[in-house]
This record gives structure tokens, C-alpha cells and sequence, in this order.
């Protein structure tokens, strides 16, 4: 199963199978029976979030296949040139094979989505021109790149803005000055 499949929004029961390796079928039993929490398409087929599926390997203790043949790929965008490079250093040290891409800002950020292509966007909240609200927007309200896991960053975040990026699609907001324990539990890559 391929890292871009594993970080959309919601799994189909096969994708769930390969990171469960069951079958289908089990996936199937499990959801039917309440083990394993889903959620039904208007066309009625089966959906599942990831961190449902991690509660119940968790639970059930099954260890998660998460193999695959593809690097993971983070863009950080952040105004402050150092931190950014802070964070690409970081990321290379800590997890294996990652590639990651930096932007200035969120116009470039929106150039390099398209040419870069990330599972992960690293996303400062503060910034000139298009801030990182208006950039996890944009980004969870197009199809094309709605399956991104948007981890935000700032320095003073109130819980206002925290509940506002939850609902527009990010992960989470972490504080500057980062920490890095955190973050990395976060990506959860290595």
C-alpha cells in the first residue's frame, strides 16, 4: 500500500485490509459488528479514517503494514528561512528517505503542491499574502489534494484558531518553538 494512499481521509476496505493484512472480508465482519468504527457513502460503500484504524490495531494489537516503495514527501512552508531550514534538516536527520521541499510563502506553496506533489504539508499560519488558513483551504477544498495531511505551526495560535483549522481540514496546530518529540510522534513516519 502506497504512503498517499495511507494518509488520505477516509481508507476503503481493501486499503484497510493491506495496512491490517487481513482480508477484506475481516474488514468487512469487523465494521459490520461495531469492532471497527466506518462510515457509509451516500452510494453505501464503506469508508474509514485512520486514526480509527490505528485505535483498533492498537486494541486488537495488530501491527499496521506500513511498508511502502514510496518516499514520504513534506513541503514546509514558513516566511522564517531559518526555521524552515531548521525543520528540513531535522526531517532528513530523523526520518528515512523523506524529501522535503521548502516555500516562503503561500503563493509559492501553491506552485510547489503541483510540481512537488506532498503527503505532508508542514504549514506556518502567519504569513504575508496568502496565510496558512487561507493555504489548508485551498488545499482540503480541492480534490486533487484534499488526501495532504496538513500539520500546522505558529507562535501564538488561539483555541479559536486551533478549532478553525480542525474544521477546514488540519491535523493539528503545534507551537513554536516546536517540539520536536511531538512533532515527529505527529508525522509518524519513521
Amino acid at each position: 500500500m502506497s504512503l498517499k494512499k495511507s494518509v488520505k481521509s477516509y481508507l476503503t476496505p481493501k486499503e484497510v485490509a493491506e495496512l491490517l493484512m487481513v482480508s477484506t472480508a475481516a474488514v468487512r465482519l469487523w465494521a459490520e459488528s461495531g469492532s471497527l468504527k466506518a462510515r457509509v457513502t451516500a452510494g453505501g460503500h464503506r469508508r474509514f479514517k485512520l486514526d480509527d484504524i490505528k485505535e483498533f490495531a492498537t486494541q486488537k494489537n495488530i501491527q499496521l503494514n506500513t511498508s511502502t516503495n514510496e518516499n514520504p514527501k513534506v513541503l514546509i512552508v514558513d516566511d522564517d528561512i531559518h526555521f524552515a531550514q531548521f525543520l528540513k534538516e531535522l526531517l532528513k536527520i530523523e526520518i528515512k528517505n523523506v524529501e522535503v521541499e521548502i516555500s516562503l510563502d503561500g503563493f509559492d506553496a501553491a506552485n510547489k503542491l503541483h510540481d512537488f506533489t506532498p503527503n505532508i504539508l508542514l504549514l506556518d499560519l502567519k504569513m504575508p499574502g496568502l496565510d496558512g488558513f487561507q493555504v489548508c483551504q485551498a488545499v482540503k477544498g480541492n480534490p486533487l489534494q484534499n488526501h495532504i495531511r496538513v500539520i500546522t505551526i505558529s507562535g501564538n495560535t488561539s483555541q479559536k484558531d486551533v478549532e478553525k483549522l480542525k474544521e477546514i481540514g488540519a491535523e493539528t496546530c503545534l507551537n513554536k518553538p516546536i517540539n520536536v518529540a511531538v512533532l515527529l510522534k505527529q508525522l509518524a513516519l519513521n
